[in-house]
């Protein structure tokens, strides 16, 4: 069951980069949401007519092959990775598509439609957990966040750096299921929103930006790593102008 949940993410992050290669993001294609929507659908198919039979089969194998030892969450800190690296790999040298101030824009966009959609649904569906804490499980917004910045940056960056970031959005998923947050379901439709608001947050930049005033051409970034002479602590800087 296990081998199924990883499989199905690959293919699905796969799919997304064959169906939306490096063009410009901005413009709206019906084929982008092909991925989030399979991903969705298949959740909501198996939290509504497959619960039993898949939700709880895998989760009840899961647990059997933890068999109950502690692990450390440190997919609550993980979850985040791919939201630093596509604010920090460009400072360092990285080719990205968009300045600073469009990529910061580009997130809150994202994130705001992101973190609308999870809660909405946390609300609706109003879904006990495997460990039975509370009615917030469908879907893991840990997985909403993952795959969300794992897809900022395979747009921003391309599969390069994204391979590595949907590898540690694929373990955050995992890893909810593994600790008995969440069920299978409720990673898969957490993945959908994820991918699916990455877009929803290119497809919204330019509007924003007429709207606000905001150009990356008034806004420069330096990165620059030191080492302190006394300690050798490593250290760095970071400098913006307005």
């Amino acid at each position: 069951m296990k081998r199924i949940l990883l499989t199905l993410l690959v293919l699905a992050a796969s799919f997304q980069g064959a169906v939306a290669q490096r063009a410009d993001t901005s413009v709206f294609r019906p084929r982008e949401l092909i991925v989030p929507g399979v991903l969705t659908a298949g959740a909501m198919g198996v939290h509504f007519l497959a619960h039993d039979s898949w939700d709880r089969s895998i989760q009840q194998w899961v647990q059997e092959q933890r068999n109950g030892r502690a692990v450390a969450p440190f997919d609550d800190y993980l979850q985040y990775a791919p939201f630093v690296l596509d604010l920090g790999l460009a400072p360092l040298g990285a080719k990205a598509r968009h300045g600073f101030v469009d990529r910061s824009l580009e997130m809150a966009l994202a994130a705001g439609t992101a973190a609308a959609l999870s809660g909405s649904c946390k609300l609706l569906f109003h879904t006990l957990r495997p460990n039975e804490v509370n009615y917030l499980s469908f879907p893991s917004g840990h997985t909403v966040t993952a795959f969300l910045g794992a897809e900022l940056i395979r747009l921003e960056y391309g599969w390069g750096w994204g391979a590595g970031a949907y590898a540690a959005a694929l373990t955050v998923g995992g890893m909810r299921v593994w600790r008995n947050w969440h069920w299978f379901s409720d990673i898969l439709f957490g993945a959908g929103i994820g991918i699916g608001s990455a877009h929803v947050g290119t497809w919204l930049l330019k509007p924003v930006k007429k709207l606000t005033g905001l150009d990356d051409s008034r806004v420069r970034i330096a990165f620059a790593p030191s080492c302190d002479p006394l300690t050798g602590t490593l250290c760095s800087g970071l400098v913006l102008e307005f």
